[in-house]
């Protein structure tokens, strides 16, 4: 186990109506003004925004609401929106969505005091070292921004998607109704259960001790998140699988299960890669169509990792210890595609893929390799992993 440092300041509210408290929340704070930041207007359809408006009238809240902020979302909101944000001086942002609006909230915060280009954060060309603070009320189980460091955004001028970390913008608190999820489709509500699966495996599948507690911690949410995600496709208003499915997208995201390992996510990178070149592809279903051609490229490299995974997750006990690794991996294929999600590329349906354009993107045009303790990942890899996704 390696040295760590983990302060986790995120508070949970988790319940049915907890909502309802986002007033007295705000108040106890001592938070006055508030910018809320949306989506694209289901909060306004299921009647959440309504609500919030009210309960910080209540309470005397002034507020200022910025909405639009699409699936992959753009630096260009940002800038769209800053000089407005700046005059009404916000002394918290409340995001009320999933990743994509919490990830724009991120970014908001941290150039609110910074006067050069928001995206030079994503380029690590800058280090926030102030940021507004951020509150949440969580609309899907999906990306876990509402509990992480991470602030992932794309660049359409650059076709390129890249996140930066920083503890200035883990949330102060969020809150968690499992009941605002039920009217999150099937296939988003299964690309969510992807992305919780991924920020875990991801984590799961770097350089561990023989009894590691961080890899204890995300078997315990993987079992979880697969028999919550078989539950929740067949019955959308199951609150305890809901439930369950909310907490592990915090849970998988928050530094827990990487706690005392290194940490890295390939897959992710070859993923931003796709969605940063085309901004229609979910994340989860990209991640989906990924992950099982890097694990069945990587395996040959770590045999052990990928049969531990195998009889710890999937319960997977065959004789043949490579058998057994590949079997693991083709049961978490069947259960991406029992939720309902893509298997390859061509299932998007967005033209011919650019598999040169993707690893230009991936590495940089050539000038990163992006790291793994087995073996590193650079272009005659990713090349290999891409094209069997086609």
């Amino acid at each position: 186990m390696i040295d760590f440092d983990l302060g986790i300041k995120t508070k949970i509210y988790f319940g049915a109506d907890k909502e309802n408290e986002i007033g007295n929340i705000l108040s106890e704070l001592k938070f006055k003004r508030a910018l809320i930041v949306i989506g694209q207007g289901s909060v306004k359809k299921t009647k959440l925004l309504p609500l919030v408006m009210e309960k910080l009238d209540e309470h005397k809240i002034v507020y200022k609401l910025i909405e639009g902020v699409r699936p992959n979302p753009t630096v260009d909101f940002v800038i769209e929106h800053l000089d407005s944000i700046k005059e009404f001086k916000p002394d918290i942002i409340l995001a009320i969505g999933g990743g994509s609006v919490i990830d724009t909230a991120k970014l908001i915060a941290v150039d609110y005091y910074y006067d050069g280009d928001p995206f030079d954060f994503n380029n690590h060309k800058a280090k926030p070292k102030k940021a507004l603070p951020v509150g949440v009320i969580l609309t899907i189980s999906a990306a876990g921004s509402e509990m992480s460091t991470s602030c992932v955004i794309q660049n359409d001028a650059q076709k390129t998607k890249k996140g930066f970390n920083s503890e200035l913008i883990r949330p102060i608190f969020a809150i968690e109704n499992p009941k605002l999820t039920y009217s999150v489709n099937q296939y988003q509500t299964a690309c969510g259960i992807v992305d919780i699966m991924m920020h875990t495996l991801e984590r799961y599948f770097q350089p561990s001790s023989e009894n590691e507690p961080a890899d204890r911690f995300a078997e315990g949410v993987l079992k979880s998140v697969i028999k919550a995600g078989q539950k929740v496709i067949r019955n959308p208003e199951d609150y305890e699988s809901r439930a369950v499915l909310m907490l592990m997208s915090s849970w998988s995201h928050n530094g827990l299960t990487n706690i005392g390992k290194p940490f890295g996510m390939p897959v992710h990178q070859l993923e931003h890669g796709l969605s940063g070149m085309y901004p229609s592809i979910a994340h989860g279903a990209g991640l989906a169509v990924l992950w099982p051609a890097w694990a069945k490229y990587y395996v040959q490299y770590d045999e052990d990792k990928f049969n531990l995974y195998a009889k710890n997750v999937w319960g997977s006990i065959l004789p043949n210890k490579r058998d057994n690794a590949l079997q693991g991996i083709k049961l978490t294929e069947e259960f991406f595609r029992y939720i309902g999600m893509p298997q390859r590329l061509m299932e998007f349906k967005v033209g011919a893929i650019d598999i040169d354009g993707l690893i230009n993107l991936l590495t940089d045009n050539g000038t990163r390799v992006v790291a793994h303790h087995v073996k590193p990942l650079d272009e005659e890899v990713a090349r290999i992993i891409y094209n069997s996704c086609l």
